[in-house]
């Protein structure tokens, strides 16, 4: 009897320190995660805006109007781009208004983008700091934003889950 009595005070007693340090390590786990959570709140606190926020006035354009316009920034050398152009194209699709594609850079790198950005939006080429660079405040690609009729932005980012879900047709 006394060898099942120390055997199961054992059993009690490694249970015990299992609770014990399954308690440390869930602390330990919220602790973490607090900090994580911190982390990426300043990360997404310091990250500038890839293009004009929502709520900002596109600047002027002299020979192009952006009012009502669904507006995409793409270069040939981003892989992102590459992921996200066709995603784009979708989303242009169902776009009620105008649609205007940047390719930045030179005519020849940006050949084949033009071709598949044209099937769906009226595409502008230039270098990286030109008019409707600066007219959007991009700062990188892909940016994609919509703009309204008086020529606010209602919705900018890098991803198309910044946009609204568009109207269908």
């Amino acid at each position: 009897m006394s060898v099942l009595t120390a055997a199961v005070v054992l059993v009690g007693v490694l249970c015990v320190l299992d609770l014990l340090l399954s308690f440390g390590v869930i602390r330990r786990l919220r602790a973490q995660n607090e900090v994580l959570r911190d982390l990426r709140e300043k990360q997404a606190a310091a990250e500038p805006d890839i293009m004009l926020p929502a709520g900002a006035t596109v600047g002027a354009v002299s020979d192009v109007d952006v009012t009502g316009a669904l507006v995409g920034f793409f270069s040939p050398g981003c892989e992102p781009c590459k992921e996200r152009m066709p995603q784009f194209i979708e989303y242009a699709t169902g776009h009620r208004g105008r649609v205007i594609a940047v390719a930045a850079g030179g005519a020849e790198e940006t050949a084949d983008m033009v071709v598949r950005l044209g099937e769906v939006a009226e595409v502008f080429v230039e270098e990286i700091g030109g008019p409707l660079h600066t007219a959007f405040g991009t700062t990188g690609y892909p940016a994609v934003g919509l703009v309204d009729a008086s020529g606010t932005v209602v919705a900018s980012g890098w991803e198309m889950s910044a946009l609204p879900v568009p109207a269908t047709r």
